[in-house]
Order: structure tokens, then C-alpha cells, then sequence
């Protein structure tokens, strides 16, 4: 909570969307198998507050005389003619006091002599004071629940310091609670729109780039096409060269004699092209062909 107030996350003692979003991630990243929620946190927030209102409002900070907190003991030091209602804070620890403090002492106090809720209402009670300094201080009764707006009926409008007229009206507790609700929800609605910005960006960026990636392999697939039709012309305008050991297995077949195989085995692996003519043509038609072919070189 310290920290949130140390990076603004807290405005006017109101923590912030962002700062609850903080909090929470922070405190299930370090404690296993439970999962907490902004309400949870909240809860624990009233909790705290209110058991630190108790302490503070009775020691006024350290300002009851004889009293000190301990940092080390987590104990209050008190004279031993200290009032009886204190007294128990010698043994009673109260772990963290000045971080509570400075997180919630500004919410119970203003100044080094400002009064405590039940303190003013008493006082007005009593009739000793009928005046307020300032709004702020209206604001910390009605949320303490220490007084309604009825206490303060009288024959002349109250003024604050400013010199400006204090409502006859000011809205219930119930209204400032709709009003932060809403507050909330506002935020909660702003940071939804906020994602779902940005999950249609990241969704169009993604469609964007399937798009890309689908022209890419169409254009590879054409290329792969157009390579397989040229490497087929290329094959076909080639000129056939055959090697010495096909040309000696082609005339075997032929039905040569071993001297006239000897004869056109030379004669073929010298003129590839005479080799490409004669076993372009039938079996049958290569045994006369070749002697043609060997005649008309002669």
C-alpha cells in the first residue's frame, strides 16, 4: 500500500483502479494456492483502518502524555500513572504502527492539534462549539458516522473559513457511496474499452499479417510452378548424351556379333549424334539403321 502512495496510485486517500490491479498481482504472485481479489483487499483495508483508528485516536499519534510506540517491542512505553484505558497497550503489540500512520493518520487528523471525530461531536454536544473550520471536517464526521447532518441545524447558515455559505443539504453516506461506486465502475468501464482497443488493434495487426504471409506463399507456389515448366523446357531442349556403358548395353540387345559390336561401339562413342538416331528409332529397325549410319561415315 506504501508503495502504491509513493508512485501517486492514491488521490485524496482513495487508492486508485491501477493501484488495487497492482496490489492484487503483487500479493498472489507471492502467496500460493489462494487467490485474491480487489474486494478482498478492500476489506482488509477497512480492517485495518479501523483498528488503527482506535490506537491513534486514543494516543492522539504519541501525543498522550507518557506514551511512546516502540518500533522494536511493537509495544506503547507508558508512565505507570498513565490513564487506565491506555494502559493496555504496554502489552498489547501493534505491529507496524508507523506505516499505518502514515498511511492513515492524515485520514484521522489535520494538523498537530486537530480533534478527533468523537472530540468535535462532543464538543458541539456540549455547546462549547458551534462553528466548523471547514468542509473537510463535515466530510470526516459523516464518514465516521459520528454525527448526521441534523446536528448541525441552527438559526444562521454555517461558514466556513473561505467566507462561503455551507449547504443546508449535503448528500448521505449512502449517496458519497454510489457516487465512489460509480467512480469505479467508470474506471472499470475505461480500462475495458482500453483492452478491447487494444485486443481490435492486435486482432487487426494479426489479420494483416495472415494476409501478408498467405500472399507470400501464393507467389511462392506460382514461382514453384513456373520453375518446374522451365526446368521441363530446359530438359526437353536439351540434346540426349549418352554414356559409353549405354551405348555398349543398347547394341547387345541389337543382336550383334562380338567383332560388329566391338566396330559400332567405337564408331557410336565418338558421334553422339548418330548414337541419339539410332536408338531414337524401333529395336527392330537398329540393326539396319546402324550399318547405314557406319556406311554412309565410311
Amino acid at each position: 500500500m506504501l508503495t502504491q502512495q509513493y508512485e501517486g496510485n492514491r488521490v485524496d486517500g482513495t487508492f486508485t483502479l491501477t493501484a488495487y490491479t497492482n496490489m492484487v498481482n503483487d500479493l498472489n504472485g507471492k502467496i500460493k494456492n489462494v487467490t485474491l481479489t480487489k474486494s478482498h483487499l478492500k476489506n482488509r483495508l477497512r480492517t485495518l483502518k479501523d483498528h488503527f483508528s482506535q490506537c491513534y485516536d486514543l494516543f492522539r499519534g504519541v501525543g498522550l502524555s507518557g506514551f511512546a510506540w516502540d518500533p522494536v517491542t511493537k509495544l506503547f512505553t507508558a508512565d505507570e500513572d498513565a490513564r487506565p484505558d491506555a494502559v493496555k497497550w504496554k502489552t498489547k503489540k501493534v505491529f507496524y504502527y508507523d506505516k499505518l500512520s502514515e498511511l492513515f493518520a492524515k485520514d484521522r487528523a489535520t494538523g498537530g492539534k486537530a480533534e478527533t471525530a468523537k472530540e468535535k461531536c462532543k464538543k458541539w454536544a456540549s455547546g462549547s462549539e458551534l462553528g466548523v473550520e471547514t468542509i473537510d471536517e463535515i466530510d470526516e464526521l459523516l464518514n465516521a458516522n459520528e454525527v448526521t447532518l441534523e446536528n448541525f441545524n441552527t438559526e444562521d447558515d454555517l461558514q466556513v473559513l473561505s467566507g462561503t455559505a455551507f449547504p443546508q443539504e449535503q448528500p448521505s453516506n449512502s449517496s458519497k457511496s454510489k457516487c465512489m461506486k460509480r467512480k469505479y465502475e467508470g474506471e472499470d468501464e475505461m480500462e475495458n474499452s482500453k483492452g478491447k482497443k487494444k485486443k481490435l488493434v492486435v486482432e487487426d495487426e494479426m489479420a494483416k499479417i495472415m494476409s501478408s504471409m498467405e500472399h507470400v506463399a501464393d507467389a511462392l507456389k506460382e514461382g514453384n510452378v513456373i520453375l518446374k515448366e522451365t526446368n521441363l523446357i530446359l530438359e526437353q531442349s536439351r540434346q540426349r548424351v549418352y554414356s559409353e556403358e549405354e551405348i555398349f548395353k543398347q547394341l547387345e540387345v541389337i543382336g550383334l556379333d562380338p567383332e560388329a559390336i566391338y566396330s559400332a561401339y567405337l564408331f557410336l562413342a565418338k558421334n553422339q549424334n548418330e548414337a541419339r538416331i539410332l536408338f531414337g528409332c524401333p529395336l527392330p529397325m537398329r540393326k539396319r539403321l546402324l550399318e547405314d549410319l557406319m556406311r554412309q561415315s565410311s
